[in-house]
């Protein structure tokens, strides 16, 4: 009895995974589009690849995600990279706290804003 309660709760997060992967894939590849790099579309799907997708859209370049090796310095640098990504499509940098003390809602949120009409791309030269 025992057994089959625990694989249940392990199916049934298996399948939590699975379905926020799919949305997360999704969200990301339409924030590509509306940045208007349709090009780099396809790496929401692949993960590592979907980091640097997030560092080309704020104009980093890809090779930004080795700092992620170095321990302490890549929590400070990947909340960086959230404030300006947040700041790159019109979002108050306050949001990074969600990513920080609550992820999941974080990322339910840019699944959201992925496919709502009043989440644009803003171009700047600084982000």
């Amino acid at each position: 009895m025992a057994l089959s309660i625990i694989m249940a709760l392990i199916l049934y997060a298996v399948f939590i995974a699975i379905a926020l992967y799919v949305l997360n894939g999704m969200a990301f590849m339409k924030l590509a589009q509306k940045a208007g790099r349709g090009d780099i579309a396809w790496m929401a799907w692949v993960p590592v690849c979907n980091v640097i997708q997030q560092l080309l859209l704020i104009k980093k370049s890809g090779w930004w995600v080795l700092i992620l090796l170095v321990p302490v310095v890549n929590f400070i640098f990947i909340i960086i990279w959230q404030v300006k990504l947040l700041q790159a499509f019109g979002k108050h940098g306050a949001y990074v706290l969600l990513y920080i003390f609550i992820p999941i809602v974080y990322q339910i949120l840019w699944i959201v804003w992925a496919f709502s009409d009043e989440t644009k791309y803003v171009e700047r030269e600084a982000v």
